[in-house]
């Protein structure tokens, strides 16, 4: 080979103009996948945006769907309630008609029934646990995929052989423990000590009256707002709520109410009257109480302007006037009351307007 032919060889091995377009190809192709990558998956990110408003949505209204089917229920009748399939069709329907109502990418979400779970949610485990027996909580899945509306087709990425993506979203609604209360929701002029549930609770006997310092008596009269707190004003109370000229305050935790240990028998006529009045023909009375905030059954420490923390529900089952002046009851759980707002303590009294936990 001629030294002429060598340079000339050797000029075109170091001539690089050959690789930088190559490269410079490739770097285009690897910005044009990294560009429609970005491009997809912020379309799909905004998709699950809408998505999870759609099955936030959906699960509300399903849960206030078994709200209402509670509001209709006697508190005997809820603590046996197991979800049937007619009240199932009715919780899916609300969150079906619910959700269609939103969009996800231009589609109309529609859930399927199989993505609607109806059970328990526990706060702190943050599991939803399906059942039919007292379920108060329900869990939707909304998605865009194969299962339902269609996985979202790619603009751009289909070039890297993605052609379509995935997106789904859930949420969970449950019907948390009361937080607050209307005017004329409050039964009775007494209520129930804290310190009563760091030893009781679901199922065990109260006794309302006469409080004998023992923690399962650790409750207390009170007349509401009014001044002063005494047998002469809770007799007006009792007889107004009899009569119906009388409606408790609206209340919410945090609120004052009168207390007293003084002698109320004089009190006890006006109560039998009420409880004559309310009672079932099991001679069961199913009152709401507030609970309030008192460090132990100690007679000083359950008057005076105490505030309220909660609610319970209990069922009083004998009242008594002289010479006994009696008052028992027990306390129940699980039971759902309507036009209250949740996010309350929990005493077992439950809310029928859900939030969202999940």
């Amino acid at each position: 080979m001629s030294s002429e032919s060598r340079n000339r060889l050797i000029d075109q091995i170091c001539d690089d103009h050959g690789t930088v377009a190559v490269m410079s190809a490739v770097f285009l192709l690897v910005l044009l996948a990294m560009g429609a990558a970005a491009i997809d998956i912020g379309h799909a990110l905004v998709a699950r945006t809408e998505l999870q408003t759609a099955a936030d949505a959906g699960a509300l209204a399903g849960t206030r769907a078994l709200g209402k089917i509670y509001e209709g229920m006697t508190p005997a009748a809820q603590q046996t309630y197991t979800l049937t399939g007619g009240g199932r069709a009715t919780i899916v329907a609300a969150v079906q008609a619910t959700a269609v109502a939103n969009k996800a990418a231009g589609v109309p979400v529609t859930i399927n029934t199989t993505d609607v779970a109806v059970g328990t949610w526990n706060a702190t485990t943050r599991v939803h646990t399906p059942t039919v027996n007292q379920p108060k909580a329900v869990r939707v899945w909304a998605r865009r995929d194969g299962a339902a509306n269609g996985p979202i087709s790619t603009f751009l990425a289909s070039v890297i052989g993605l052609t379509s993506v995935n997106v789904s979203a859930v949420a969970t609604a449950d019907m948390t423990a009361v937080g607050q209360t209307a005017p004329g929701q409050l039964d009775v002029p007494f209520g129930i000590s804290t310190f009563y549930f760091t030893q009781f609770g679901c199922g065990d006997a109260i006794k309302f009256y006469p409080n004998d310092g023992t923690p399962q008596a650790c409750s207390a009269w009170h007349t509401f707002d009014q001044s002063p707190a005494n047998a002469n004003t809770l007799k007006n109370i009792i007889d107004g709520l009899r009569t119906g000229t009388y409606q408790s305050p609206g209340t919410a935790p945090g609120d004052m109410l009168n207390f007293t240990n003084g002698n109320v028998s004089s009190a006890f006529p006006k109560l039998i009257q009420l409880y004559n009045a309310r009672k079932d023909v099991n001679g069961y009375w199913d009152v709401f109480v507030p609970v309030y905030n008192s460090p132990s059954c100690a007679s000083n420490q359950n008057q005076g302007a105490l505030p309220i923390v909660g609610y319970a529900e209990a069922r009083i089952t004998n009242v008594q006037g002289a010479p006994n002046h009696l008052i028992t009851a027990t306390v129940l759980c699980k039971v759902f009351e309507g036009n209250t707002t949740g996010g309350g303590t929990p005493y077992g009294v439950f809310s029928t307007i859900p939030g969202l936990v999940e």
